[in-house]
């Protein structure tokens, strides 16, 4: 026998215990993140202490290297809403096998992404990069490009540990990558300790060991703790099996799309940005960098997100998981407006402190102003995506992407910054066109998806 409720019938719902729950999943993997983006500045910032053909090259390659790795990690990804519906419907048998499933996809996948990298790479003379760029970036990704297959493999771990509620140990793992990549850094970039000087090249080879480490220690830990012995984790591994890969494939390709089609806007705009010299490109590594790096709160939430709803609806508790999206998807709203706020007051100053190049400063520092505006967008953009993934509902999501930031985003972009007269800043606003959109579309699908909500609890008469 099955029982229906509706709000009127149900337990109040209490946005200080859900408001505990999603902190609880989200600050580890906020923190996690800032410290993994933090890398990213760190190298940056030690680039700036040679030259700005070294953030030059590390905008062009990291921009590249990190757009084929999300296309990679948006396969994976469909892994934790998978595994947190089968928490949240008790069906723990199946969890070890979408593991070792995950496995033969992250391996495949990343052999995969390794090609597209190298292939993308020779693509840079055609989108016009500046001559000067090229080299310093072709070898930026081919130092980086080996460790794509440990990057993705490291999420099938994590998306366990992150269904479980069990987000700690990737904030762990990420402070002791952090001395690891500077040490990296400091021996390879500027060639200490018998080493040569590697320059951008050398930050690319630190970050790839880093990427390397801290798969092989999320996977000792989450085989060999005690928490997840009821799993039976260390059984034998077994052959591919191609229904159930398709089964995530199915899932996980439209989340690689959208992310892909958003991450493809902001690389794309960093090569043609390479059109406007060697300034423009440093100024815009530096604004994307900090950009990125409070962009880390509301994506952590919308991690969580996808947890909290995906562990109701498997439960069917579907009025209970819109409560927990409304929720969230206001707080990474009002958590980008904060970061807004310090990009319009304080713009120079970031930008200062990472270079002391004053023409670097101006150009990063008209960027951020336009930051500002797409940040406040983006968090309730960002918090309805990680709110329809815990529903399993990709497909629509996908399809706005490639409308939104292709076609709005892009399109604006190119008119205004390439064919029109702002240049770099013309580039941004299409950002902020193409964000804008998205937030709007994918708020609007999840009212659409949630408007009849309703619980239904099984009661002991069903068996």
């Amino acid at each position: 026998m099955a029982v229906v409720q509706t709000e009127k019938t149900l337990s109040p719902f209490s946005r200080r215990a859900e408001f505990k729950q999603i902190a609880i999943i989200a600050l580890p993997l906020i923190a996690a993140q800032v410290l993994q983006v933090g890398m990213g500045v760190i190298d940056t910032v030690m680039a700036g202490r040679i030259d700005a053909l070294s953030i030059a090259a590390i905008a062009m390659g990291a921009s590249i290297w990190f757009f084929v790795m999300i296309f990679g990690m948006g396969i994976m990804f469909a892994l934790t809403p998978i595994i947190s519906q089968h928490i949240g419907a008790n069906n723990h048998p199946l969890i070890r096998e979408e593991l070792r499933q995950g496995l033969w996809l992250g391996l495949a996948t990343g052999l995969i992404v390794i090609l597209l990298i190298l292939s993308l790479a020779q693509a840079m003379p055609t989108l016009g990069v500046d001559a000067e760029i090229i080299p310093a970036a072709h070898d930026y990704i081919y130092w980086v490009c080996w460790s794509l297959p440990f990057s993705l493999l490291y999420l099938v771990p994590r998306s366990f540990n992150e269904a479980n509620s069990n987000t700690m140990p990737m904030l762990w793992i990420q402070l002791s990558l952090m001395p690891i990549n500077i040490l990296g850094n400091y021996i390879f970039m500027y060639g200490n300790f018998g080493f040569p000087a590697m320059g951008a090249s050398g930050a690319a080879l630190a970050t790839g060991i880093s990427q390397m480490l801290g798969c092989l220690a999320l996977f000792t830990y989450t085989i060999w703790t005690p928490q997840f012995q009821e799993y039976d984790l260390k059984k034998r591994m077994t052959p591919p099996d191609w229904t159930h890969i398709w089964q995530t494939l199915k899932l996980g390709t439209p989340i690689a799309i959208t992310m892909g089609m958003e991450s493809g806007l902001f690389t794309v705009t960093a090569l043609l940005i390479g059109r406007f010299g060697v300034d423009a490109a440093a100024g815009h590594q530096i604004a994307i960098n900090i950009v990125s790096l409070t962009f880390m709160v509301p994506l952590g939430v919308s991690m969580a997100l996808t947890v909290r709803v995906g562990q109701a609806v498997g439960a069917k508790q579907f009025f209970q998981a819109r409560k927990r999206s409304k929720l969230g998807i206001v707080l990474c709203g009002l958590l980008t407006m904060i970061s807004a706020t310090c990009f319009w007051l304080f713009g120079s100053w970031l930008a200062g402190l990472y270079t002391n190049d004053q023409a670097v400063i101006t150009i990063a520092s008209q960027l951020l102003i336009m930051a500002a505006l797409f940040q406040i967008v983006d968090g309730f953009q960002i918090g309805a995506v990680g709110v329809l993934r815990g529903y399993k509902d990709t497909t629509v999501p996908m399809i706005t992407s490639i409308i939104c930031y292709w076609g709005v985003g892009m399109g604006t972009g190119v008119w205004l910054g390439i064919f029109g007269t702002m240049g770099p800043s013309g580039l941004w606003a299409g950002l902020v066109a193409g964000l804008f959109t998205a937030a709007v579309i994918l708020n609007m699908r999840f009212h659409y998806l949630t408007r009849d909500a309703q619980d239904t609890i099984t009661t002991p008469l069903d068996h």
